[in-house]
């Protein structure tokens, strides 16, 4: 079974994505599963079921506080207070995203998966992971998989090591929005900070950082990145937004780089500002590309999951506008490599999408 990837910088409409996916009666939308496990050894190695299984489960402290803090991270969806797992006492990390994606009742497909996946043999990660997706697929009756974790660009050369047969669905968003939205986002704050540390340390990227790696870090970064307590904290530190779009820009220079090694035929493009102006000719290139039907009742349904776009409050200093156009400005650039590659008209570089 090969999966196909929906990848992006994150903030860009990828939840609506994959919710309108899950409107597909032959798609498996699996959400955030890679962002569950990005931090934990989640592409190397030969995990038997029970080290798999607590990849997958053992809870986030950091998405816990996230929680329990109300930082209104919208992705989380599991039903607190209502579900029968709590922040404060650690919620399984599959269970605040993707589980309540796939289904209305995750603590009964959590039940099933641990009564299951722990007595696994050990194998490679891409097997574990297939053998997931392949369990999900017939239980659901639905054979195409389909996983999106928001900001994975930089996950495409893991995923394609992975996964050789995969394909891979670009989604992006005009960068300055992007940028404002992440800045208002407690995970993108910990992003910021993880490529903050690499950098300084000389990881290869934030998930190969180790604790050795951590105690070479400045002890105010070290604290903020190993202490989840100190996140609602972390919020209210003075970061300019122009430092979200450089991250934004970095995150689509190195993802163009290696979509643009891909075969033409394995990789797509998708802009938000099209699929919310457009819904129903976005889907059907999207449905053309994952090799599925377009039925009306399908377009219909997940075209109604678009709603008016939001803009941030306030107006914004224009000197800032304009310092963050020009941060974001490498990140443009490649997006319309990307989009002249794919034959696509350049994506507006600073078109006014609202946030």
């Amino acid at each position: 079974m090969a999966p196909t990837f929906v990848i992006s910088t994150g903030r860009c409409g990828s939840t609506l994505v994959s919710r309108m996916l899950r409107q597909h009666p032959e798609v498996l939308s699996v959400s955030e599963l890679f962002s569950t496990v990005r931090n934990r050894g989640c592409f190397d190695g030969e995990p038997d079921g029970a080290a798999f299984w607590r990849m997958l489960s053992e809870p986030d402290p950091a998405v816990d506080v996230m929680v329990s803090s109300g930082l209104g991270v919208s992705e989380l969806v599991y039903p607190y207070g209502k579900g029968r797992f709590r922040p404060e006492d650690g919620v399984p990390a599959i269970c605040h995203m993707t589980l309540p994606m796939l289904t209305d009742d995750p603590d009964a497909l959590y039940d099933e998966l641990a009564a299951q996946v722990p007595a696994w043999p050990a194998r490679p990660i891409a097997e574990q992971y297939t053998a997931l997706f392949t369990h999900l697929a017939g239980r659901f009756d639905r054979p195409v998989v389909v996983e999106r974790s928001g900001g994975s660009l930089s996950m495409v050369p893991d995923l394609r090591r992975l996964f050789p047969d995969a394909r891979f669905v670009y989604l992006t968003r005009n960068g300055v929005d992007s940028a404002r939205s992440m800045s208002r986002h407690a995970g993108f704050w910990m992003m910021l900070l993880s490529r903050e540390a690499a950098r300084l340390t000389g990881s290869s990227s934030p998930e190969q950082l180790g604790p050795e790696q951590i105690r070479l870090l400045p002890p105010t970064l070290r604290e903020y990145l190993t202490t989840p307590s100190k996140l609602p904290e972390l919020l209210n530190s003075d970061v300019p937004v122009t430092a979200f779009g450089a991250m934004w820009a970095r995150m689509t220079t190195e993802g163009a780089r290696e979509l643009l090694r891909l075969p033409a035929e394995g990789w797509m493009m998708l802009t938000y500002e099209s699929l919310v102006a457009s819904p129903g000719i976005e889907l059907t290139r999207l449905a053309d590309f994952l090799g599925i039907a377009s039925p009306g009742g399908w377009l219909t349904a997940a075209s109604e999951l678009v709603g008016r776009p939001r803009r941030a409050g306030g107006e914004p200093d224009p000197r800032l506008m304009a310092a963050l156009r020009r941060s974001c400005a490498p990140g443009a650039a490649a997006d319309a490599s990307l989009a002249a590659a794919a034959g696509l008209p350049a994506p507006s570089a600073f078109a006014a999408a609202g946030v």
